[in-house]
């Protein structure tokens, strides 16, 4: 499959993959649950493919659809859905493969578009990052450590961004402390998310040089598993390590 890649201060989907969303998702507006707008889906796909632990697609398919898995019922109208999002998330895949993977969005001339796109964008990001939260939690890092942690700071500000439970009042106290300006009562929220916005892209280097590191942990763990269990391995010609006398071919190995 060929994709077309590009930058731009706009959502990463190619247009194509835009074109195709706007198409299949147009049918299903009177989903109960709602869905995913480009934008979330975007954030979404990024956090996916970031994840150091491999998601199922069984297991994040419904989540564009905030896990209402009734839209898979008609397989006519599920199956197109599915390889859409198959296809959006080999596209991320193969961005991230290329070293292309990179968040576009930008703060300066800042409007009620870039803020509702840069907004929607950090809450689909933070659903992909909540599918696999134990993964983000540094293994290094102690309960007194952890308000200084890159990693658990990173995570913060995408939770402020993505998670409507989420008690922002100490985020708010900190701003006002810090803050000289006059603002009103009803401001500081929004003030508050623009700070986060504002945080995005430090948080996400944060995170994914955190994923590239906990990768390339498993992998030397696993290659040296691989090592031990060859060296452990007993030859055909070799005495049974069982005691019998016999060689190993003609005693455990025959069994195996």
């Amino acid at each position: 499959m060929h994709f077309t890649f590009f930058k731009k201060n706009n959502i990463m989907l190619t247009p194509e993959l835009s074109a195709k969303f706007k198409k299949l998702f147009a049918p299903i507006d009177s989903l109960p649950g709602g869905y995913f707008s480009e934008d979330e889906l975007d954030g979404f796909m990024y956090a996916l493919v970031i994840t150091p632990d491999p998601i199922k697609p069984s297991e994040w398919l419904p989540a564009p659809f905030y896990g209402d898995i009734s839209i898979f019922d008609d397989a006519e109208q599920a199956n197109p859905l599915a390889e859409f999002l198959l296809e959006c998330y080999e596209y991320y895949c193969v961005m991230r493969n290329k070293g292309e993977l990179e968040y576009t969005y930008d703060l300066k001339d800042l409007n009620e578009g870039i803020f509702n796109t840069i907004y929607g964008w950090a809450r689909g990001f933070w659903y992909g990052l909540s599918l696999r939260m134990p993964v983000w939690k540094s293994p290094y890092v102690t309960k007194k450590e952890a308000k200084s942690d890159p990693v658990v700071v990173s995570m913060e500000v995408f939770r402020g961004l993505g998670d409507d439970t989420f008690d922002t009042a100490p985020m708010l106290k900190k701003i006002k402390k810090n803050t000289k300006e006059d603002i009103a009562d009803e401001e500081w929220e929004s003030r508050l998310i623009v700070n986060l916005m504002d945080a995005i892209p430090v948080s996400l280097h944060t995170l994914q040089e955190f994923s590239r590191y906990m990768i390339e942990k498993k992998t030397k763990e696993l290659s040296l598993a691989e090592e031990v269990d060859s060296s452990n391995k007993v030859g055909r010609n070799e005495d049974c390590p069982c005691g019998s006398g016999k060689k190993s071919k003609h005693c455990c190995a025959l069994e195996n």
